[in-house]
């Protein structure tokens, strides 16, 4: 490869990642928006009191179904803008119930990940002043409307999924499967903006992203629906008549006996994931030429300072 030909991939690539994070970045802007503005309408429209105000504005899904809607409108405008967005790609491989399984166990590890980090995040704040608490109750808890169950188990799964892999994975792909996963992956976890959903949504990105250029976006959907629906609030309905306490032990005993099952299933196909990792990974100017632009940056630290703000004082 001549020294022009490299230069102009690599102005490709810059001109791609650039473009596909900034479509991003607004449908993310667009969606918070409209859902707090649909919630002041909503609101103030209606005959309701105080308590009824509060309510709806901390457990109602219907906000956010407008901040899905117009928040896709962005993406499909986008895509207009010489941008790739397929629902439908060819899979690689074929999905079997052993994989699935394999999956969801897998998932239920970086739970397990996810409890131990959420203890030693929370010690640390504390010894400034701080919590995250509330973003622990944030990132684990159940939905107490049939709205907010629709947006958290299935209307948020499918729209992240047809954004972060649909969108922004199909996008980046031609450059590398490594990269293209690692920037959804990144961009996934940011649009979270908690310190504690975050690295989590970072981790299973990551997952998701390998599911859907393997086995088609299909499956990286259904697997991110069981994530949400089967392990959160179906979980929580089934288990409802027993104590708060009950359910927590049981809940935990579930994710503690999936996620042993899911780190071992890791180690056993450890060799073939360190060959696809040696195949796939991102080199160092992958890395600089990403966290090097501006929009990223930008971006990343206006979501750090939100995720910031987001802590409670002890």
């Amino acid at each position: 490869m001549g020294l022009g030909e490299s230069q102009m991939l690599d102005t490709t690539l810059k001109k791609d990642t650039s473009l596909a994070v900034l479509i991003t970045v607004i449908y993310f802007i667009v969606f918070q928006i409209s859902t707090l503005v649909s919630s002041v309408v909503i609101v103030f429209c209606g005959n309701k009191n105080e308590v009824a105000k509060n309510y709806f504005l901390n457990n109602s899904g219907i906000p956010y179904f407008w901040g899905i809607g117009l928040g896709m409108l962005v993406i499909l405008v986008g895509t207009k803008y010489k941008s790739d967005f397929r629902v439908n790609t060819e899979p690689l491989k074929k999905m079997t119930y052993k994989i699935f399984f394999s999956l969801v166990v897998v998932v239920m590890a970086t739970q397990i990940i996810l409890g131990i980090y959420s203890l030693i995040f929370e010690k640390l704040v504390n010894m400034i002043g701080f919590s995250a608490i509330s973003q622990v109750k944030e990132a684990t808890g159940s939905s107490k409307t049939l709205s907010m169950l629709l947006y958290a188990s299935f209307l948020g799964p499918i729209a992240e999924e047809l954004v972060f892999r649909g969108f922004l994975l199909n996008n980046l792909k031609k450059h590398g499967q490594g990269f293209a996963i690692f920037v959804s992956a990144y961009m996934f976890g940011l649009y979270h903006s908690n310190f504690i959903q975050t690295p989590f949504a970072f981790i299973v990105g990551l997952l998701f992203g390998y599911v859907a250029l393997t086995y088609g976006i299909k499956w990286s959907i259904g697997l991110h629906i069981f994530n949400n629906f089967v392990l959160g609030d179906f979980l929580s309905y089934v288990l409802r008549g027993l104590g708060s306490r009950q359910i927590n032990l049981i809940s935990d005993l579930l994710v503690i006996f999936g996620g042993l099952t899911g780190f071992v299933i890791l180690w056993v196909n450890r060799k073939k994931i360190y060959i696809w990792y040696q195949n796939n990974a991102l080199k160092k100017s992958d890395y600089k030429m990403f966290f090097t632009r501006k929009i990223v940056i930008i971006v990343t630290v206006i979501i750090f300072i939100i995720a910031c703000l987001g802590l409670d004082k002890l």
